[in-house]
């Protein structure tokens, strides 16, 4: 591969893709905001969009994303911010009729996503609405793409609803996964201090960490044919991938070069911190005790409401992680109670595989025996309406612990309204 070509870039127009970039660099992920067609003056000569005809404007946009289509992994990606704009007062739609474009050439689009950014561009066109989101369309080569969406989850409890501690078999255990809607608000002027880059449509660096983190991993190639002040090529370079990046305006390749080597040790600390702290798994094995708890609490409800009974307990313990499809945690329920242990299972079998329990994700093996023979040392007591909060100060032989584990969990839904 020829390095020299990586980590750079060209002060040459992306309409020149392919003469420039040799054809054994194949590219992750292309990560663009294009020019706004003719709405700004970016400051060079024959630019792309200020000065064209919207439809020449379209075609040499289809034309780059064509070369870039040839030069990018089969498994590789896409992301466009793009915006409508108004002409002759009405709406051009500029997203849309871009996509047709590429989808025509080969680009699979898989997800529009609106950027929710709280502030207007400094051209936009007075309408009796503010215009405050803007498009993100999100193409690949193939239907099978790269794609790590877990590691872009929401698991910060903080930042989900209450529901989490009660639900927890509605939570994937890696997280609440993004929706369409993203808000990362715009840098204002400054906001960066004398680290910042004068550019007319700076990206939040947090808005381009996120397509990075799900569409490439550390050493992967990530494109701009349209690097402006450089926010995806410095961000790529703080999250250890390799950027090539296109631009026509000299001035704002020397800022971005000169930023870039004034902030490339803060920023790449920062990305090692972030790594380093990552608590998804904290949040996974929460999930996943609330979920087995919760699962021996109910089933324990239905037994007893099955056989008409009140004196029945459960002792649930997690073995490993399951190896099965659509499941997740593989856990042993061992039924307290003087009953037959052969119609017991035959009950279990019948409402395991009926919603609620046919959806916690959960291997369960089960076991009957007649006598509680538990040590109540390092062990917790869950009652029949509580499986997430453990009984405090109380025998495990009292009638109001119904599910007892050596799994120790203590929440209280209010603490996250």
């Amino acid at each position: 591969m020829a390095k020299n070509k990586l980590n750079q870039v060209y002060n040459i127009d992306s309409r020149h893709i392919l003469e420039s970039i040799p054809q054994n660099i194949e590219i992750q992920t292309t990560i663009t905001s294009p020019p706004y067609f003719d709405m700004k003056d970016y400051g060079s000569e024959n630019q792309v969009g200020y000065g064209q005809i919207y439809e020449d404007y379209l075609n040499d946009l289809q034309n780059i994303f064509g070369q870039i289509l040839k030069i990018t992994k089969d498994d590789g990606t896409l992301w466009i911010i793009i915006d409508t704009f108004k002409r002759n007062n009405q709406v051009v739609s500029l997203p849309f009729d871009l996509a047709n474009k590429l989808k025509d050439i080969g680009w699979f689009l898989q997800d529009i996503i609106i950027w929710k950014k709280d502030k207007t561009v400094p051209w936009s066109t007075n309408g009796f609405m503010q215009r405050k989101f803007e498009y993100i369309l999100f193409f690949s080569k193939s239907p099978k793409y790269k794609s790590n969406k877990d590691k872009v989850r929401i698991y910060d409890t903080s930042q989900l609803k209450k529901w989490w501690v009660k639900y927890p078999e509605r939570y994937n255990p890696k997280g609440k996964a993004l929706d369409e809607i993203w808000e990362f608000p715009i840098p204002v002027q400054g906001s960066w201090g004398d680290e910042y880059i004068r550019h007319f449509c700076p990206l939040p660096k947090e808005l381009v960490a996120t397509m990075v983190q799900i569409s490439t991993d550390e050493n992967d190639i990530i494109l701009d044919p349209f690097a402006g002040s450089g926010t995806v090529l410095s961000q790529s370079a703080y999250m250890k991938r390799n950027y090539i990046g296109f631009e026509l305006n000299n001035e704002y390749i020397k800022m971005f070069e000169n930023y870039l080597k004034r902030t490339i040790k803060k920023y790449r600390k920062e990305y090692e911190l972030l790594e380093q702290q990552n608590n998804q798994s904290d949040f996974e094995i929460q999930i996943l005790n609330l979920r087995v708890l919760k699962y021996a609490r109910l089933l324990i409800n239905k037994i007893e409401e099955e056989t008409a009974r009140d004196d029945f307990k459960i002792f649930v313990t997690i073995k490993n992680r399951s190896s099965k499809r659509n499941k997740s945690i593989v856990a042993e329920y061992q039924i307290i109670g003087d009953a037959e242990s052969d119609n017991i299972l035959k009950l279990i079998n019948e409402i395991i595989v009926k919603p609620p329990l046919s959806k916690f994700g959960i291997e369960a093996i089960f076991k009957c025996v007649k006598e509680n023979k538990v040590k109540s040392k390092n062990v917790f007591g869950y009652s029949k309406t509580n499986s997430y909060s453990y009984i405090k100060n109380i025998d495990m032989s009292s009638p109001k612990v119904k599910v007892i584990s050596d799994i120790c969990v203590d929440l209280n839904e209010k603490d996250y309204d």
